[in-house]
């Protein structure tokens, strides 16, 4: 009997992996449609009659098997549509097989309210495995019932329900885990046909788009080869479509854009995206700009990661920034240009003498200011007129610049007017006093006429000179003011000479 009972259960287990073959595009679940649950009912009820016809037979009119498992699995994965088409079946099965009367009818009956109770109980909001278990053992209780009514005898009673219970609690544990794999594996199957279809019709969109499309769309691998290169690569970079292929990306970038551009892959790698521009030797050997944009696709049939990069040819858009950008910066450079003399303006001297400022303030270093302007120029223009007074100025402005290295880091100005000032940044009075004496010589050198000035014959200068230490307390005005003063005070000793704030 033990050996019978195995059998009944190796044969509902085995079928269990036939019916996911037929059915594994139509997994059994509880959302599953109607139909699906209409043919899994009526193949858990074809299995249960033939469950019936390898059935053990304890006497004339009864026999022992598993069918009750077969409403329990249809009850537990898809409720009470296929449990109670499956419990019809098996009843009719049962009538239909061994004849209708009294000994067929009461299994029958036993059948249906297994099918109406384990439907009832799929409805209750516990785990499937509990279900499944709590079926089982109200399918068991009810045949048990059976067995008791019509065995007399009782060492043959406890035999058959100890057996009966054993084979199955335990077949009833194994084929409901058996049919949880049998689930998973068709909706496994679906998910990865859905998968399959899916990936087909999006590599079939990213083809199309792809060829049609006027940016050079690229696949690349990890090591940045080429393994896709779409129509557009003969108008942007002039290479016909296998030339590239294999060809590592970095083989045609410019040597100064290498670095960021492989920097720009490493990290599409590893954050998702990335982008970048960096010029990309034709076939011609010309150079031209490209942008960028990159994006890293995960493949999981080989666990490979590839990149996808759309590029364009941003040359001209290159070429218009770097004019725009050399514009720009003629325009800041003559913003800060005194348009007459071709030195440093008002504008210059007010923001660098602030920066000076802050710097000596932090250094606790000295600044000196040198202030001049041009004897009795009133009468000179008077005299020559503005147009030689213009080129007067731009005299004078040109030859103190030519005194001034760029190393020094002094800077020249026109002040206004006939007015020029030079700011000294870490120099003291006497480094102040030597450079003063020098603009002085240098533009008497110039031997500019002046038949109009009170003082000499040719154009001199009167400077003022201020020095001090920035403190928290102080402003760069208060320089100012202090050189102007020694400005004044040089011009009301007699001009063409030198004062200082000490």
């Amino acid at each position: 009997m033990f050996r019978d009972f195995v059998s009944n259960a190796t044969l509902l287990i085995a079928s269990f992996s036939i019916m996911g073959m037929i059915f594994k595009n139509k997994p059994l679940q509880y959302s599953s449609p109607i139909s699906t649950k209409l043919y899994w009912g009526l193949c858990f009820g074809f299995l249960g009659n033939i469950l019936m016809m390898f059935s053990i037979q304890v006497s004339s009119t009864i026999i022992a098997d598993l069918r009750h498992l077969a409403i329990v699995i249809a009850a537990a994965f898809g409720g009470f549509i296929p449990a109670l088409i499956a419990a019809f079946l098996i009843a009719l099965g049962r009538i239909i097989l061994f004849g209708f009367s009294q000994t067929s009818l009461l299994p029958s009956i036993s059948a249906l309210l297994i099918g109406i109770f384990c439907g009832v109980i799929s409805k209750v909001n516990i785990n499937r495995t509990t279900k499944a278990f709590i079926m089982n053992l109200i399918g068991l209780f009810i045949i048990s019932t059976i067995f008791i009514i019509r065995i007399d005898d009782f060492q043959i009673l406890k035999n058959l329900l100890t057996l009966h219970f054993l084979i199955s609690l335990l077949g009833g544990f194994i084929a409901y885990h058996f049919f949880v794999f049998v689930v998973d594996s068709n909706e496994a199957h679906i998910q990865v046909k859905q998968n399959l279809i899916k990936l087909k019709e999006t590599e079939e969109r990213f083809r199309l788009i792809a060829e049609y499309s006027s940016d050079m769309i690229t696949m690349h691998n990890e090591k940045t080869e080429y393994i896709y290169i779409s129509p557009a690569v003969e108008e942007i970079i002039h290479f016909e479509y296998p030339e590239l292929l294999g060809e590592k990306m970095e083989n045609f970038i410019h040597s100064d854009d290498i670095e960021r551009t492989n920097e720009m892959f490493a990290k599409a790698l590893c954050d998702g995206v990335a982008e970048c521009t960096y010029r990309f030797r034709t076939k011609s050997g010309d150079y031209v700009w490209i942008e960028s944009k990159l994006k890293s696709v995960h493949f999981q049939e080989d666990g490979s990661k590839k990149v996808i990069i759309v590029s364009r040819n941003i040359t001209e858009r290159k070429l218009t920034e770097e004019k725009l950008h050399e514009a720009n910066e003629l325009l800041n450079r003559l913003s800060y240009m005194d348009g007459l003399t071709g030195i440093s303006n008002r504008r210059f001297f007010d923001e660098t003498l602030k920066k000076e400022w802050s710097e000596s303030l932090v250094l606790q270093a000295p600044l000196t200011l040198i202030m001049f302007d041009i004897d009795y120029f009133k009468k000179y223009n008077d005299t020559y007129g503005h147009l030689t007074g213009d080129f007067c100025l731009q005299s004078i402005a040109q030859a103190i610049k030519g005194l001034i290295s760029e190393a020094s880091g002094y800077t020249l100005c026109r002040y206004g007017g006939e007015e020029f000032a030079l700011i000294l940044p870490s120099t003291t009075t006497e480094g102040g006093m030597k450079m003063a004496h020098t603009i002085q010589r240098t533009v008497q050198s110039l031997k500019i006429p002046h038949i109009s000035s009170e003082i000499a014959n040719i154009v001199t200068l009167s400077i003022g000179l201020a020095s001090m230490v920035p403190t928290s307390t102080s402003k760069p005005h208060l320089l100012i003011k202090e050189a102007d003063t020694a400005l004044y005070l040089s011009k009301t000793n007699g001009r063409n000479t030198i004062s200082t704030n000490l």
